[in-house]
Protein backbone atom coordinates (compact mmCIF):
# COMPACT_ATOMS: atom_id res chain seq x y z
CA UNK A 1 0.00 0.00 0.00
CA UNK A 2 1.58 3.11 -1.12
CA UNK A 3 2.33 5.83 2.07
CA UNK A 4 0.35 9.06 2.32
CA UNK A 5 1.70 12.01 3.13
CA UNK A 6 0.68 11.58 6.07
CA UNK A 7 1.38 8.99 7.51
CA UNK A 8 4.99 9.94 6.99
CA UNK A 9 6.01 11.92 9.83
CA UNK A 10 8.99 14.68 9.77
CA UNK A 11 11.97 14.25 11.80
CA UNK A 12 12.35 16.88 14.55
CA UNK A 13 15.63 18.93 13.33
CA UNK A 14 13.31 19.57 9.91
CA UNK A 15 10.20 20.65 11.26
CA UNK A 16 9.02 24.21 11.08
CA UNK A 17 11.84 24.33 7.75
CA UNK A 18 9.09 24.64 4.93
CA UNK A 19 11.52 23.50 2.16
CA UNK A 20 13.12 20.22 4.82
CA UNK A 21 9.89 19.60 5.39
CA UNK A 22 8.70 19.41 1.57
CA UNK A 23 11.39 17.87 -0.09
CA UNK A 24 12.25 15.05 3.04
CA UNK A 25 8.16 14.14 2.40
CA UNK A 26 8.92 14.02 -1.45
CA UNK A 27 11.81 11.06 -1.16
CA UNK A 28 10.21 9.07 1.68
CA UNK A 29 6.92 8.94 -0.19
CA UNK A 30 8.72 8.17 -3.36
CA UNK A 31 10.95 5.36 -1.65
CA UNK A 32 7.85 4.06 0.09
CA UNK A 33 6.32 3.90 -3.32
CA UNK A 34 9.03 2.73 -5.41
CA UNK A 35 12.16 1.43 -3.14
CA UNK A 36 11.65 -2.81 -2.28
CA UNK A 37 14.18 -1.98 0.81
CA UNK A 38 12.08 0.88 1.69
CA UNK A 39 8.42 -0.67 1.35
CA UNK A 40 9.56 -2.93 4.45
CA UNK A 41 11.99 -0.88 6.08
CA UNK A 42 9.63 2.15 6.73
CA UNK A 43 6.52 -0.49 6.35
CA UNK A 44 4.53 1.95 9.25
CA UNK A 45 4.08 5.37 9.72
CA UNK A 46 6.21 7.84 11.71
CA UNK A 47 9.41 9.04 11.13
CA UNK A 48 11.54 6.67 8.87
CA UNK A 49 14.04 4.69 11.14
CA UNK A 50 18.19 5.65 10.60
CA UNK A 51 19.82 3.73 7.84
CA UNK A 52 23.32 2.71 9.42
CA UNK A 53 26.18 1.65 7.16
CA UNK A 54 25.70 -2.09 8.47
CA UNK A 55 22.09 -2.09 7.40
CA UNK A 56 23.20 -0.57 4.17
CA UNK A 57 25.73 -3.41 3.70
CA UNK A 58 23.10 -5.92 4.54
CA UNK A 59 21.02 -5.08 2.12
CA UNK A 60 23.50 -2.90 -0.22
CA UNK A 61 21.77 -5.55 -3.51
CA UNK A 62 17.86 -4.86 -2.47
CA UNK A 63 19.23 -0.77 -2.14
CA UNK A 64 20.32 -0.93 -5.84
CA UNK A 65 17.10 -2.52 -6.62
CA UNK A 66 18.65 -3.88 -9.89
CA UNK A 67 20.28 -1.14 -11.51
CA UNK A 68 24.10 -0.47 -11.95
CA UNK A 69 26.88 0.42 -9.98
CA UNK A 70 28.37 3.87 -10.52
CA UNK A 71 30.31 4.35 -7.73
CA UNK A 72 31.34 2.28 -4.55
CA UNK A 73 33.27 3.57 -1.04
CA UNK A 74 36.99 2.74 -0.79
CA UNK A 75 36.42 -0.24 2.08
CA UNK A 76 37.42 2.09 4.63
CA UNK A 77 34.79 -0.40 6.70
CA UNK A 78 35.97 -3.34 5.16
CA UNK A 79 32.48 -4.06 2.98
CA UNK A 80 32.51 -1.29 -0.02
CA UNK A 81 28.97 0.34 -0.16
CA UNK A 82 28.15 0.25 -3.68
CA UNK A 83 25.90 3.26 -5.23
CA UNK A 84 24.19 4.30 -7.96
CA UNK A 85 23.02 7.94 -9.24
CA UNK A 86 21.03 8.45 -11.98
CA UNK A 87 22.14 11.37 -14.76
CA UNK A 88 20.10 14.52 -12.77
CA UNK A 89 21.75 13.82 -9.32
CA UNK A 90 25.18 13.44 -10.46
CA UNK A 91 24.80 16.66 -12.51
CA UNK A 92 23.34 17.91 -9.46
CA UNK A 93 26.86 17.41 -7.81
CA UNK A 94 28.78 18.63 -10.10
CA UNK A 95 27.01 22.04 -10.00
CA UNK A 96 27.79 21.83 -6.69
CA UNK A 97 31.15 21.72 -7.20
CA UNK A 98 31.57 24.29 -9.38
CA UNK A 99 29.83 26.30 -7.14
CA UNK A 100 31.92 25.87 -4.45
CA UNK A 101 34.90 26.80 -6.59
CA UNK A 102 33.20 30.24 -7.44
CA UNK A 103 33.10 30.66 -3.49
CA UNK A 104 37.37 31.05 -3.75
CA UNK A 105 36.96 32.80 -7.26
CA UNK A 106 35.96 30.26 -9.74
CA UNK A 107 37.81 27.31 -11.17
CA UNK A 108 41.62 27.29 -12.01
CA UNK A 109 43.90 25.01 -13.74
CA UNK A 110 44.67 21.98 -11.58
CA UNK A 111 46.31 18.74 -10.77
CA UNK A 112 45.14 15.88 -8.91
CA UNK A 113 47.30 13.51 -6.59
CA UNK A 114 45.01 10.83 -5.49
CA UNK A 115 44.20 6.82 -5.24
CA UNK A 116 44.09 6.69 -9.11
CA UNK A 117 41.90 3.21 -8.47
CA UNK A 118 39.17 5.47 -7.13
CA UNK A 119 39.19 8.00 -9.21
CA UNK A 120 39.88 8.57 -13.51
CA UNK A 121 43.04 8.61 -14.67
CA UNK A 122 43.25 11.98 -17.32
CA UNK A 123 46.74 13.57 -17.86
CA UNK A 124 46.73 16.08 -15.04
CA UNK A 125 46.32 13.23 -12.16
CA UNK A 126 49.50 11.10 -10.72
CA UNK A 127 48.98 8.48 -8.41
CA UNK A 128 49.35 9.19 -4.66
CA UNK A 129 51.13 5.66 -4.11
CA UNK A 130 53.92 6.79 -5.55
CA UNK A 131 57.03 8.63 -3.82
CA UNK A 132 57.19 12.08 -2.95
CA UNK A 133 59.82 12.96 -4.98
CA UNK A 134 57.78 11.83 -8.02
CA UNK A 135 54.57 13.30 -6.77
CA UNK A 136 56.70 17.01 -7.21
CA UNK A 137 58.37 16.37 -9.99
CA UNK A 138 54.71 15.56 -12.00
CA UNK A 139 53.55 18.60 -10.17
CA UNK A 140 56.55 20.80 -11.10
CA UNK A 141 55.62 19.76 -15.03
CA UNK A 142 51.87 20.54 -14.84
CA UNK A 143 52.84 23.91 -13.55
CA UNK A 144 55.29 24.46 -15.86
CA UNK A 145 54.06 22.61 -19.00
CA UNK A 146 50.43 23.40 -18.75
CA UNK A 147 49.54 26.16 -16.27
CA UNK A 148 48.82 24.63 -13.54
CA UNK A 149 47.37 26.95 -10.52
CA UNK A 150 45.55 24.33 -8.24
CA UNK A 151 46.58 21.30 -6.46
CA UNK A 152 43.85 19.01 -5.20
CA UNK A 153 44.85 15.72 -3.12
CA UNK A 154 44.57 14.05 0.33
CA UNK A 155 45.48 16.18 3.51
CA UNK A 156 47.71 13.70 4.73
CA UNK A 157 49.40 13.52 0.95
CA UNK A 158 49.71 17.71 1.22
CA UNK A 159 51.39 17.11 4.33
CA UNK A 160 53.83 14.67 2.89
CA UNK A 161 54.40 16.62 0.11
CA UNK A 162 55.00 19.66 2.38
CA UNK A 163 57.66 18.00 4.76
CA UNK A 164 59.44 16.85 1.94
CA UNK A 165 59.72 20.87 0.53
CA UNK A 166 60.37 21.90 3.94
CA UNK A 167 63.49 19.54 4.62
CA UNK A 168 64.47 20.61 0.73
CA UNK A 169 64.31 24.40 1.94
CA UNK A 170 61.53 24.71 -0.78
CA UNK A 171 58.05 25.90 -1.92
CA UNK A 172 55.88 26.36 -4.65
CA UNK A 173 54.86 29.73 -4.59
CA UNK A 174 53.03 29.11 -8.25
CA UNK A 175 49.93 27.50 -6.42
CA UNK A 176 47.38 29.52 -5.91
CA UNK A 177 44.66 27.14 -4.71
CA UNK A 178 45.02 23.84 -2.35
CA UNK A 179 42.00 21.85 -2.50
CA UNK A 180 41.73 18.69 0.35
CA UNK A 181 39.31 15.75 -0.27
CA UNK A 182 38.16 13.00 1.43
CA UNK A 183 39.90 12.61 4.51
CA UNK A 184 39.14 14.81 7.63
CA UNK A 185 41.24 18.39 7.11
CA UNK A 186 42.59 19.45 10.43
CA UNK A 187 43.30 22.53 11.44
CA UNK A 188 46.56 21.53 12.76
CA UNK A 189 47.55 20.65 9.02
CA UNK A 190 47.14 23.92 7.52
CA UNK A 191 50.65 25.85 8.96
CA UNK A 192 52.87 23.67 7.21
CA UNK A 193 50.75 22.90 4.33
CA UNK A 194 50.76 26.79 4.04
CA UNK A 195 54.51 27.55 4.63
CA UNK A 196 55.10 25.08 1.33
CA UNK A 197 52.14 26.60 -0.54
CA UNK A 198 52.84 30.09 0.40
CA UNK A 199 50.82 31.99 -2.47
CA UNK A 200 47.78 29.01 -2.36
CA UNK A 201 44.39 29.45 -0.46
CA UNK A 202 43.19 26.35 1.31
CA UNK A 203 39.76 24.87 0.57
CA UNK A 204 38.47 21.52 1.69
CA UNK A 205 35.05 19.81 1.10
CA UNK A 206 33.31 17.52 3.39
CA UNK A 207 31.78 14.29 1.30
CA UNK A 208 31.21 11.11 0.78
CA UNK A 209 30.63 8.52 -2.26
CA UNK A 210 26.73 7.70 -1.36
CA UNK A 211 25.72 11.60 -1.35
CA UNK A 212 28.45 13.71 -2.71
CA UNK A 213 29.45 16.61 -1.66
CA UNK A 214 27.90 17.64 1.61
CA UNK A 215 29.79 20.82 2.79
CA UNK A 216 32.21 22.89 1.71
CA UNK A 217 35.12 24.83 3.82
CA UNK A 218 33.77 28.23 4.45
CA UNK A 219 36.57 30.83 2.40
CA UNK A 220 35.50 33.36 4.79
CA UNK A 221 35.04 31.51 8.73
CA UNK A 222 37.74 28.47 7.99
CA UNK A 223 36.48 26.73 11.37
CA UNK A 224 32.31 26.28 9.54
CA UNK A 225 31.99 24.09 6.97
CA UNK A 226 28.89 25.42 4.69
CA UNK A 227 26.26 22.79 4.21
CA UNK A 228 24.40 21.66 0.42
CA UNK A 229 21.42 21.95 1.92
CA UNK A 230 19.43 22.28 -1.33
CA UNK A 231 20.34 18.99 -1.76
CA UNK A 232 20.50 16.97 1.74
CA UNK A 233 18.65 17.22 5.21
CA UNK A 234 21.18 16.94 7.68
CA UNK A 235 20.62 16.50 10.89
CA UNK A 236 23.30 16.66 13.98
CA UNK A 237 21.78 14.15 16.49
CA UNK A 238 23.13 13.35 20.44
CA UNK A 239 23.35 10.12 21.90
CA UNK A 240 19.70 10.65 23.03
CA UNK A 241 18.78 11.04 19.05
CA UNK A 242 17.48 14.42 19.70
CA UNK A 243 18.47 17.07 17.35
CA UNK A 244 22.07 18.66 18.89
CA UNK A 245 22.06 22.33 20.54
CA UNK A 246 23.95 24.53 18.09
CA UNK A 247 27.94 23.93 19.06
CA UNK A 248 27.32 20.54 20.37
CA UNK A 249 28.56 17.66 18.46
CA UNK A 250 26.79 14.72 17.67
CA UNK A 251 26.50 12.02 15.08
CA UNK A 252 25.48 13.11 11.11
CA UNK A 253 22.81 11.71 9.67
CA UNK A 254 21.79 12.55 5.97
CA UNK A 255 18.73 12.46 3.27
CA UNK A 256 19.24 12.82 -0.19
CA UNK A 257 16.49 14.83 -1.26
CA UNK A 258 16.88 13.76 -5.15
CA UNK A 259 18.75 10.60 -5.61
CA UNK A 260 15.38 8.91 -7.06
CA UNK A 261 17.45 5.93 -8.19
CA UNK A 262 18.97 4.08 -5.03
CA UNK A 263 17.36 6.89 -2.03
CA UNK A 264 19.71 7.33 1.48
CA UNK A 265 16.63 8.57 3.40
CA UNK A 266 18.25 9.03 7.00
CA UNK A 267 21.47 7.63 6.38
CA UNK A 268 23.92 7.60 9.93
CA UNK A 269 26.93 7.74 7.84
CA UNK A 270 29.28 7.54 10.67
CA UNK A 271 30.76 11.06 11.05
CA UNK A 272 30.75 13.77 13.87
CA UNK A 273 29.98 17.09 14.04
CA UNK A 274 28.62 19.97 15.65
CA UNK A 275 25.69 22.26 13.98
CA UNK A 276 26.73 25.66 13.66
CA UNK A 277 25.64 29.51 12.58
CA UNK A 278 28.31 30.77 10.79
CA UNK A 279 28.76 34.85 10.92
CA UNK A 280 30.28 35.41 7.65
CA UNK A 281 27.59 37.07 5.66
CA UNK A 282 28.37 36.01 2.64
CA UNK A 283 27.03 32.68 1.99
CA UNK A 284 23.40 31.91 2.32
CA UNK A 285 23.63 27.87 3.78
CA UNK A 286 23.83 26.64 6.83
CA UNK A 287 27.08 25.22 8.47
CA UNK A 288 29.01 23.06 10.15
CA UNK A 289 31.84 23.08 12.74
CA UNK A 290 34.03 20.83 14.90
CA UNK A 291 34.14 17.93 11.99
CA UNK A 292 35.61 14.84 13.89
CA UNK A 293 35.40 12.29 11.50
CA UNK A 294 34.37 8.48 11.62
CA UNK A 295 33.24 7.69 14.46
CA UNK A 296 34.83 3.93 14.27
CA UNK A 297 37.88 5.96 13.90
CA UNK A 298 37.54 6.74 17.66
CA UNK A 299 39.45 4.94 20.52
CA UNK A 300 37.59 3.55 23.46
CA UNK A 301 38.67 3.79 26.41
CA UNK A 302 38.65 0.36 29.29
CA UNK A 303 35.84 1.72 30.99
CA UNK A 304 33.50 2.74 27.66
CA UNK A 305 33.87 6.21 26.98
CA UNK A 306 35.06 7.48 23.01
CA UNK A 307 38.45 9.41 23.50
CA UNK A 308 38.73 12.14 20.23
CA UNK A 309 41.96 11.45 18.26
CA UNK A 310 42.23 15.35 18.83
CA UNK A 311 43.00 14.59 22.40
CA UNK A 312 46.14 12.72 21.24
CA UNK A 313 47.72 13.52 17.82
CA UNK A 314 49.32 16.98 18.66
CA UNK A 315 51.11 15.03 20.70
CA UNK A 316 51.92 12.71 18.22
CA UNK A 317 52.37 14.49 15.24
CA UNK A 318 54.55 17.25 16.50
CA UNK A 319 57.42 14.91 18.14
CA UNK A 320 60.50 16.09 16.45
CA UNK A 321 61.64 12.45 15.92
CA UNK A 322 58.84 11.26 13.63
CA UNK A 323 57.62 11.98 9.87
CA UNK A 324 54.23 9.80 9.88
CA UNK A 325 52.80 7.66 12.33
CA UNK A 326 49.09 5.50 12.67
CA UNK A 327 48.05 4.40 16.44
CA UNK A 328 45.63 0.96 16.21
CA UNK A 329 43.75 -0.13 18.91
CA UNK A 330 43.58 -3.72 19.73
CA UNK A 331 42.08 -4.18 22.76
CA UNK A 332 40.59 -1.44 25.44
CA UNK A 333 43.96 -1.81 27.30
CA UNK A 334 46.58 -2.47 24.42
CA UNK A 335 47.26 -0.07 21.72
CA UNK A 336 50.51 -0.26 18.77
CA UNK A 337 51.77 2.44 17.36
CA UNK A 338 53.40 2.26 13.55
CA UNK A 339 55.90 5.15 13.44
CA UNK A 340 58.62 6.47 10.48
CA UNK A 341 61.30 7.86 12.11
CA UNK A 342 63.30 10.49 10.98
CA UNK A 343 66.90 10.30 10.90
CA UNK A 344 69.06 10.53 14.13
CA UNK A 345 66.08 10.00 16.14
CA UNK A 346 66.14 9.65 19.59
CA UNK A 347 63.68 6.14 19.77
CA UNK A 348 63.95 5.94 23.12
CA UNK A 349 62.87 9.06 24.17
CA UNK A 350 59.86 9.06 21.74
CA UNK A 351 58.95 5.99 23.19
CA UNK A 352 58.98 7.05 26.84
CA UNK A 353 56.91 10.21 26.01
CA UNK A 354 54.33 7.86 24.56
CA UNK A 355 53.93 5.49 26.83
CA UNK A 356 53.40 8.42 29.32
CA UNK A 357 50.45 9.89 26.85
CA UNK A 358 48.35 6.59 26.60
CA UNK A 359 48.91 5.79 30.17
CA UNK A 360 47.74 9.66 30.84
CA UNK A 361 44.38 8.82 28.39
CA UNK A 362 43.79 5.10 29.17
CA UNK A 363 44.36 4.16 32.53
CA UNK A 364 48.44 3.01 34.32
CA UNK A 365 47.90 -0.42 32.84
CA UNK A 366 48.05 0.92 29.37
CA UNK A 367 50.31 -1.45 26.82
CA UNK A 368 51.83 0.38 24.23
CA UNK A 369 53.61 -1.28 21.57
CA UNK A 370 56.02 0.63 18.69
CA UNK A 371 56.07 -0.74 14.50
CA UNK A 372 59.21 1.40 13.39
CA UNK A 373 58.81 0.50 9.79
CA UNK A 374 59.42 2.29 6.16
CA UNK A 375 56.34 2.71 5.35
CA UNK A 376 52.22 2.63 6.32
CA UNK A 377 49.66 1.43 3.53
CA UNK A 378 46.64 3.98 2.66
CA UNK A 379 43.60 2.01 2.58
CA UNK A 380 42.34 0.86 -1.08
CA UNK A 381 40.60 4.20 -1.87
CA UNK A 382 43.47 6.73 -1.04
CA UNK A 383 42.12 7.50 2.23
CA UNK A 384 45.09 7.54 4.81
CA UNK A 385 43.94 6.65 8.63
CA UNK A 386 45.82 7.76 11.66
CA UNK A 387 43.82 6.03 14.16
CA UNK A 388 42.19 2.89 13.84
CA UNK A 389 39.52 1.90 16.25
CA UNK A 390 38.81 -1.39 17.68
CA UNK A 391 36.51 -2.06 14.58
CA UNK A 392 38.43 -0.91 12.14
CA UNK A 393 40.74 -3.11 9.29
CA UNK A 394 44.43 -2.43 10.31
Amino acid sequence: MMATMSDIDIPESFRGRPYAERHFRQIAQWARAHSPFYRHFHAGGGVPPLLTREILQAHNDELLDGRPVSGRTSGATSVPVRVNWGGPRSRLDAKDNLSYAGWFGGILPHAKIVALVAHEKKPNSFEVARPVAEQLAFLQEQIHAHGVKSLISYPTNLVQLAGHLHQAGQTVPELLRIVCMSELFEPSQEACIAEAFPNARIAATYSCTETGMIAGRCPHNPDNYHLMAHKLGVEFLNADGRPCAEGEVGQIVITDYFNRTMPFIRYAIGDLAAPARCDCGKIDLPALTKLLGKQRGLLRHPDGHYVFSTELSPHIRDSAEIRQYQVIQEAPDRFRLRVIARDGADAGAFEGRMRALFRTNFGAATELSFDWCTEIPRLPGGKYMEFIGLKDPA
